[in-house]
């Protein structure tokens, strides 16, 4: 009995060894394993980049300047902060446990050269210094990725939308912005604004008004940061709604340039026949809720989302402008001194009613004299009979 006790120890010990050992084994393969990069890249030489899908659909990205342009759309300026981010990204991603490492799993996960979801080629000049491609996600803000003529899939951290071949994804949305202390005058129809001391104001404030600061801040904000949401085209259309402009502006910075800018609004969709509108709707708006924009700095016909606009539309003098407030008038002190004396008054005297007059107050001199009964005088002595 003893020894079978001795030998399931041993038995016992022998597997804890194993499975410590098994661990030990299996951390020191991945700790390998994760040594070096997914790809052999240096970010700062990367200078054109080509994204394509399984369709055959393409987008083109090239680096002019220390900034990036879409080729096919105009040379408009890109979103360079994001691609450059996911050429970071990339460079600086190293390898870790793979998924998966044959064939069959490349067609499976969609990263084969003939099955993918997205195909990236970061050139360098016009050569291509690696190409990645991207398969389907494993979870929540993942990707499967391969490397070209690697054999090792790996997840990368990374959302589908980020990969997306529509150009108005990848567009500088802050093209139109401008630097708010650049700003020297404004012309909106309702209001006109120059820069003084104290910032932008109406150029007609008068003495008696004054500014309601945080409004005007506002709307400075509002005609300085703009945002697109996407390109046109440089040839204007009926349907943008630029031969009837709702809004006309001009935006004046220091140096005098000048920018114009045109604001249409796209035709709304034609209500069916016989479709009454509800009492209480709303007031027409855009089909989409969106104005096109025409800068006189831009190529390009520009989409804004409709409460930008509407924001510049009903701007005006009266919701910027309050007549100051009326401060109380301090007593005025006379210039000589004043020496009248103030009688004091009798402390038991009854306070007058307000309908009768007031009885002259009698002098100080009156008011402490005794009063004496008046004194008959004694008839004078007779002639001596």
């Amino acid at each position: 009995m003893k020894r079978w006790i001795v030998m399931c120890a041993i038995v016992a010990l022998a597997q804890a060894g194993l499975a410590v050992w098994t661990n030990l084994a299996r951390h020191a393969g991945e700790t390998q394993v994760s040594k070096g990069p997914v790809l052999n890249l240096k970010a700062a030489e990367v200078n054109e980049l080509l994204l394509e899908d399984g369709q055959g659909q393409k987008l083109a990205l090239k680096k002019e300047a220390d900034r990036w342009l879409l080729p096919d759309s105009g040379a408009f300026p890109a979103d360079s902060e994001r691609v450059q981010g996911l050429i970071d990204r990339l460079a600086g991603l190293q390898r870790g446990w793979p998924e998966a490492t044959t064939a069959e799993a490349s067609t499976r996960f969609k990263v084969a050269p003939d099955t993918f979801e997205r195909k990236l080629s970061l050139r360098a000049n016009g050569k291509d210094v690696a190409v990645v491609y991207f398969g389907i996600s494993p979870g929540l803000r993942k990707v499967y990725l391969r490397a070209d003529k690697d054999a090792d899939i790996q997840a990368m951290p990374l959302t589908p939308n980020e990969l997306e071949l529509q150009v108005d994804n990848w567009i500088d949305a802050g093209i139109l912005r401008l630097k708010p202390e650049q700003v020297t005058r404004v012309d909106l129809p309702n209001l006109h604004l120059e820069r003084t001391q104290d910032g932008l104001q109406p150029a007609d404030i008068k003495p008696d008004e004054e500014l309601v600061k945080e409004r005007r801040d506002a709307l400075v904000k509002r005609l300085t940061g703009l945002s697109i949401s996407a390109i046109l085209g440089k040839e204007s259309k009926p349907e943008y709604g630029l031969d009837t402009p709702v809004l006309r502006y001009t935006v004046e910075l220091e140096g005098g340039v000048k920018i114009d800018y045109l604001v249409g609004q796209p035709p709304k969709p034609e209500k069916p026949e016989g479709q009454a509108a509800p009492e209480d709707a709303q007031p027409p708006q855009p089909a989409d809720n969106s104005y096109v924009v025409k800068a006189s700095n831009q190529e390009q016909l520009l989409r804004i989302d409709g409460w930008q606009i509407e924001e510049l539309k009903n701007a005006a003098r009266a919701s910027l402008v309050r007549t100051k407030a009326q401060q109380p008038a301090a007593p005025q002190q006379s210039a000589t001194p004043d020496t009248t004396t103030i009688a004091p008054l009798d402390a038991t005297a009854e306070p007058a009613g307000p309908a009768t007059s007031p009885e002259p107050l009698s002098t100080p001199a009156q008011q402490t004299q005794p009063v004496n009964p008046p004194v008959e005088a004694s008839p004078s002595p007779g002639p001596a009979q």
